[in-house]
């Protein structure tokens, strides 16, 4: 049998797909999976393991973290996301633990005020209602703004009829490379029962996992560097099974096979509106995707376990709808000293992150999860509820809970 060596960018790519299959993966048992699934690719176990290093993939978990909770969201940080020069050089990233994960820390000391970072998502789903004026062509097809009728900047999809809407031709292209060029229904109706059922169901993580879908499958079309770029991004979000966050439910046990029936159903819509090739051409003449998957993605990607992993790490790390690189990076404190700001007008499409309080160099940004303004016995049953974990800081374990006037104030909270 004939042997080749894989492009780097190839073997990251089967990599990456192998481990978010399971996490828990070491070198040696990656090597055996990629040897059974490419038979004449000459891999050794060194090459993995750089690969793995270069590339930000997490290794597997010592054997003393092995009996972790299988709900215990995993993280590592993404070495294609440039902290420094995001922030210009006012923040870095590191590695906590593998509870905590990575996290953002100050890289010099920074005042009151500061703005340090503003990004724009990755992923973007904006609320149910804002979706349901996306539909009518009240609203931005990607940022949700209200649609200002004759404004001169706005323009629409040519293959929805003019239904689908945008603020700005900016806008409309960022959508179309993202998700609009799949999720059009005029260039794949078939995807459209998927949507109906989200809707139906008011659900947004649905449609925020069908967008992290859409990432995927146009970064394939694009090419083997674009796939193992998105899905090394998509692998450093804290990640775990839908089911396993909906196991901590106290409803569980009444709701769990209703659930599944739910996430079945809509798995088996995602599939049928997700068949290869898809050849049908708009009114832009453009086809929507006709490179199949790599044979290595093709069954994984759409398993019900994918799926619910994806479903997971939508709901965990979504900030008002939109999935962030960076900002994902950010850990909870029931005491911030980093407030999350919108600053587009109209619109939650894109956060900014601002200081609380002054800063030290080395110490460790952290915004809220919850309302802080809660008390201790909400906020701890909220966050182990919705992020899965029970929080430790200073304000849940010592004897004074509340905020002072000072924090309520930088919050925006006013006084007490």
């Amino acid at each position: 049998m004939a042997t080749i060596t894989p492009e780097a960018a190839e073997l990251t790519a089967l990599i990456s797909s192998i481990k978010q299959k399971d996490p828990g993966m070491g070198v040696k048992k990656v090597l055996a999976e990629i040897q059974a699934q490419q038979p004449t690719w000459l891999v050794s176990e060194k090459r993995v393991k750089k690969m793995m290093g270069e590339a930000g993939i997490a290794m597997a978990r010592p054997e003393a973290e092995m009996d972790l909770d299988p709900s215990v969201p995993i993280s590592h940080i993404d070495t294609d996301v440039d902290v420094s020069a995001l922030t210009n050089g006012q923040v870095k990233a590191r590695m906590i633990n593998k509870v905590i994960g990575k996290g953002l820390f100050a890289a010099q000391d920074l005042p009151k005020g500061k703005i340090i970072f503003t990004e724009f998502p990755f992923i973007y789903f904006p609320p149910m209602k804002r979706y349901n004026m996306v539909v009518k062509g009240e609203a931005c097809g990607l940022c949700a703004r209200t649609i200002k009728n004759g404004h001169l900047l706005v323009c629409e999809c040519p293959s929805c009829g003019g239904r689908i809407k945008y603020c700005t031709k900016a806008c409309r292209q960022t959508s179309w490379d993202s998700s609009h060029r799949f999720e059009c229904s005029g260039l794949n109706p078939a995807l459209k029962e998927y949507i109906n059922y989200c809707v139906a169901e008011n659900w947004n993580a649905g449609m925020g996992a069908l967008r992290c879908y859409e990432r995927i499958l146009i970064a394939n079309e694009t090419s083997p560097q674009e796939l193992a770029s998105v899905l090394k991004h998509f692998d450093a979000f804290a990640t775990v099974s839908q089911e396993e966050r909906q196991r901590k439910e106290t409803s569980w046990d009444m709701m769990g096979d209703q659930c599944r029936e739910i996430w079945e159903k809509a798995l088996e819509l995602l599939i049928k509106g997700c068949q290869y090739p898809l050849k049908v051409t708009g009114k832009n003449g453009v086809s929507v995707l006709t490179k199949p998957l790599p044979d290595h993605l093709k069954d994984s990607l759409f398993s019900m376990d994918t799926y619910l992993k994806i479903v997971g790490r939508y709901n965990i790390n979504n900030q008002d709808g939109g999935l962030y690189l960076l900002h994902s990076s950010l850990n909870h404190a029931c005491v911030p000293n980093a407030i999350i700001d919108h600053p587009g007008a109209g619109t939650n499409y894109g956060v900014s992150v601002r200081l609380a309080r002054d800063i030290k160099r080395d110490e460790q940004l952290q915004i809220t999860y919850c309302d802080p303004r809660w008390k201790r016995e909400t906020r701890q049953q909220y966050l182990r509820t919705e992020y899965l974990f029970t929080c430790k800081c200073k304000r849940c374990t010592g004897s004074d809970d509340n905020l002072s006037d000072e924090m309520m104030q930088a919050l925006g909270f006013g006084q007490q």
